[in-house]
């Protein structure tokens, strides 16, 4: 019986605190800074189609920007493209001026899609590969 009255008890006051907190009237305040927006992406991409690459650029970067394609895997179309000056996907440079195909058809960029999931796993080179690990054309 003892322990009931004290079940009881202790559910009564857990109630009261949880209904005078909620009903509570404190104000909490942060103190914390609120953080600004960070910058809108600014792109070297012109109104003619084409990209200027930055240094630390990705193919996969480039495709991923909203005013390129807004879809990282769509990169093989960059690739495709520019495969004048691209020998190895991974290994651009600052500097280069990239056309960027913004008609490309459903077709066109489904098959750069799969393309850029098959494509194995980054491995760290500095020199172009003898042998891509895909036919990207």
């Amino acid at each position: 019986m003892f322990q009931r009255k004290l079940v009881l008890a202790f559910t009564l006051v857990a109630a009261g605190t949880l209904a005078y907190g909620c009903g509570s009237n404190k104000r909490i305040e942060s103190t914390e800074v609120p953080k600004q927006a960070p910058p809108a992406e600014q792109t070297k991409m012109t109104a003619n189609g084409h990209y200027t690459v930055e240094a630390h650029d990705t193919l996969w970067g480039i495709a991923g920007k909203s005013d390129i394609y807004s879809d990282n895997f769509q990169w093989p179309l960059i690739f495709k493209a520019n495969r004048d000056q691209i020998k190895d996907p991974d290994l651009i440079y600052p500097k280069q001026d990239f056309s960027i195909d913004k008609n490309a058809t459903s077709e066109e960029a489904s098959h750069a899609r799969d393309l850029a999931m098959k494509t194995p796993k980054y491995v760290p080179h500095s020199k172009p590969r003898e042998t891509l690990p895909l036919d990207y054309f």
